[in-house]
This record gives structure tokens, sequence and C-alpha cells, in this order.
């Protein structure tokens, strides 16, 4: 007689199921948002205001606006200023849009889901920062940096 044949099931062929608490996705989007705030606020003479509601808007200087970030959705909603060029890369990628109201001047909104779409929205965040940031600022950061 044969002996029998036993078959062991690894726990990576067969995991357990998943309990999801729904809670996961908030607390990533509100990491992705802190990140976004984070980097805002590293900038020399950045500041943050709230003149249109819960959400923060970045300035710098004399209350000059280079960004701002909503959280709704299921994401983070970040608005940038960004030269002709870099707004013609950008909305060649299915996150971007034309801000709403300010869009005729150069901004963008960029909807923050995932790791992608926040890198790129960082990247645009110091873009916009630079670009709205006074000469005088601009000529200091300049001369540190050689």
């Amino acid at each position: 007689m044969e002996a029998p044949f036993l078959v062991f099931e690894s726990y990576s062929a067969c995991p357990p199921p998943r309990v999801r608490n729904g809670k996961n996705a908030v607390v990533r989007l509100e990491a992705m948002e802190k990140r976004i705030r984070a980097l805002a606020l590293s900038f020399p003479e950045a500041y943050e205001d709230r003149p249109w509601g819960d959400f923060p808007v970045f300035k710098v200087g004399d209350n000059k606006v280079f960004g701002w970030a909503v959280l709704e959705d299921g994401a983070v909603h970040v608005t940038v200023k960004l030269t002709s060029e870099e707004r013609d890369i950008a909305h060649l990628l299915p996150y971007v849009r034309t801000a709403s109201y300010v869009g005729r001047y150069g901004w963008i909104t960029a909807t923050v889901t995932d790791d992608e779409s926040l890198e790129a929205a960082l990247e645009w965040l110091r873009e916009s920062y630079w670009l709205k940031c006074p000469a005088e600022l601009k000529a200091t950061v300049e001369g540190e940096d050689r």
C-alpha cells in the first residue's frame, strides 16, 4: 500500500483574509498631506494661511501664494503655479487638470493619490515656490548655494 501524499500549503500561498477597516486610506492621505505641508513650510520665509476655509494655503514674502492643498474625495488636491513649459508637460499626466478659477494665470491642480502623483506634486510645489518668492529672497538663496 502506498503512503498517503500529504500536501502542506504555505502561508504565502494561502494568505489570511484581509479585514478592511476603512481607515487606512484616510491615514495614507493624511500622511501625504503632512508631507506636502512639511515641504512647503521648509522653504525660506514660507508660512501657512487659511484665508479660504479649512485647507492650508502656502505663502511666501508679502502674501504671495505659491500653493495649497485640499484633502477631499479620497485625494489630496495640490494647486501650484508652473511655467508654460512645465504646465504643458504636466497636462500630459492623467492626474493633472487646469486649476479652477486661477488656471488662466498658469495654475494647475494635481490629484495626489499615490507615490507617483505625490512626488510630481512635491516637485511642482518647489517650482511654484521659486516662481512666487521675492527676487531678493531668490538672490539670497542662490548666494547660499554657491
